[in-house]
């Protein structure tokens, strides 16, 4: 019967057996790489917190600029990504611990180097203290910015390096939007934020740039989205050859400027692992 039906099609294809034979072939060829793609797809789990305009919470959906580059690149690695917005210290802690479990945007400092995979760089930010317009205060050193008080979230890389700075006048808040809130009533002669993530924080208090006087700047840093080390590499090179992959065709700039319309692409963002 299969002899039959192999000779039926072929005779409906009387002037070019080989043709027809060859775009079967082809077909196959294809179907084995999906299956091949298929079977090794990684489900994962994605942590990530509220942080505008990288990553936060709109009408019940998480978006914000490395958000949606995270959606990009599961489907370009063909693996499942489940995005779960949670406190920073249960993310990180999860990331650290469990297979097929990552973090964003998480900054690349040395402290963390070695306890995660890394796929990037996703962004590039300044960070710089800023205070109130007609405060009267000027710095020009980190040491003349450690008599200042200052609102930071505990769990941000900026609280533990000031720290490590010998600065002690911090008051620790659990949530950026907690840290505006404050700062606008008062607390706190300054704030302490990256340039990229500062227009959002402003709106969160409802503050516009015009009421900030920008200061000292005291660290530049990269982020990241890191595996932990129980994940297979295998799935980490999956993504990071994704990302490099829209950083060549284009896309990953059309993201950016998506979201960051007013700030320009440092050519650091567009360099390739590969």
């Amino acid at each position: 019967m299969v002899t039959a039906l192999r000779d039926a099609i072929l005779t409906s294809y009387p002037r070019a057996p080989y043709a027809w034979s060859v775009m079967l072939m082809r077909r196959c060829v294809l179907c084995a790489f999906l299956w091949m793609a298929l079977s090794s797809a990684a489900e994962l789990q994605l942590y990530t917190e509220e942080s505008p305009p990288f990553n936060f919470s709109r009408d019940g959906r998480v978006t914000g600029f490395s958000t949606e580059l995270i959606r990009q690149l599961a489907v370009l690695a063909g693996d499942v990504a489940h995005i779960k917005l949670a406190p920073w210290t249960r993310g990180y802690a999860k990331a650290q611990d469990a297979p097929n479990v990552g973090i964003f945007t998480m900054a690349r400092i040395a402290e963390r180097e070695k306890s995660f995979q890394w796929v990037g760089p996703i962004s590039l930010s300044l960070n710089r203290f800023y205070t109130r317009k007609g405060s009267g205060i000027r710095m020009g050193s980190i040491a003349e910015a450690q008599a200042m008080q200052l609102v930071l979230p505990r769990q941000w890389y900026s609280y533990q390096y000031l720290v490590d700075k010998g600065f002690s006048n911090i008051y620790t808040v659990t949530s950026a939007e907690r840290m505006m809130q404050m700062f606008r009533s008062g607390r706190g002669d300054m704030l302490a934020v990256s340039d990229i993530a500062l227009p959002a924080l402003l709106d969160m208090a409802g503050m516009t740039p015009d009421q900030l006087e920008p200061q000292l700047v005291f660290l530049q840093h990269e982020s990241y989205l890191a595996f932990s080390l129980a994940t297979d590499p295998a799935v980490v090179s999956r993504w990071q050859g994704a990302l490099d992959e829209m950083k060549r065709d284009g896309s990953f700039a059309r993201l950016f400027q998506h979201w960051f319309p007013n700030l320009s692409l440092l050519p650091r963002l567009l360099e390739v692992s590969r």
